[in-house]
């Protein structure tokens, strides 16, 4: 079991965002085996809708995997929205009055702001002033140049880049089983995902694969800027049904 070092007498707060990906479990880990002060570690929830979250099972349970690792607890926060009640929610002036919000734009979204920034701010007021500790590699300098004054990188003060964590993850056996399937993580109705995290989640995730189609049905946007989900799932059955047959194909001897 990792001991912290005592803390400096002050009345700042040390938080620890920690989003369950490589680079703040990396963070948090050797945050916990350095010493450092932390008064809470904070996982927000994004919600898919009330009773749904937006990622993945295996994240939650991965929580519970680091919680085990490093013997503290982690705060999760429910977001103060959900997805599915902003995307039905109606315009009430301008051009589009009387139409539902639907699916976000790829640029410009709606979803990061209302769900996961309104309930950071919402949430982060309680501890009043506070040092926030944000998983942010060394070689992403653009993020660095925009951190706030009340932020901290750690992993940039020590040099870690985003292999430095998988490599430290993995030596310690404690790499998110997710990054197995996906390169990136994040809710799984993102309309900025990738054709290849798409792919995986219509095959092993049908029921949440399901609930996009829903929604494609009901938004007044598409999905993706030139297609919508039903686009995507016929091209993606289209791409299974030529494997099947080449499959089948007999072999060059």
């Amino acid at each position: 079991m990792y001991v912290c070092k005592s803390r400096p007498a002050d009345d700042i707060k040390h938080i620890v965002s920690f989003s369950g990906g490589k680079d703040s479990t990396a963070m948090l880990i050797r945050m916990i085996e350095e010493g450092m002060p932390i008064d809470d570690i904070v996982f927000i929830k994004v919600m898919a809708t009330a009773t749904i979250g937006a990622e993945l099972p295996e994240m939650y349970e991965y929580i519970e995997r680091v919680e085990d690792y490093i013997h503290r607890k982690i705060t999760v926060v429910p977001s103060v929205l959900n997805f599915d009640d902003v995307f039905h929610q109606v315009y009430m002036s301008g051009q589009r009055t009387g139409i539902i919000y639907g699916y976000p734009l790829t640029v410009g979204a709606w979803c990061n702001d209302r769900l996961k920034l309104r309930t950071i701010r919402n949430h982060y007021k309680s501890y009043g002033k506070h040092i926030r500790y944000l998983g942010i590699a060394a070689d992403e300098p653009e993020r660095l140049e925009r951190l706030d004054s009340f932020c901290r990188a750690p992993l940039a003060n020590w040099g870690m880049t985003e292999k430095d964590c998988i490599s430290f993850l993995l030596e310690r056996n404690m790499m998110n089983p997710l990054y197995e399937k996906f390169r990136r993580l994040g809710c799984w109705f993102c309309v900025k995902q990738n054709l290849d995290s798409l792919r995986v989640l219509r095959r092993d995730y049908p029921q949440y694969w399901a609930m996009m189609l829903q929604w494609d049905l009901e938004s007044p946007r598409t999905f993706k800027p030139n297609c919508t989900v039903h686009d995507l799932d016929e091209r993606f059955a289209t791409e299974d049904c030529q494997l099947s047959i080449s499959d089948c194909m007999p072999k060059a001897a």
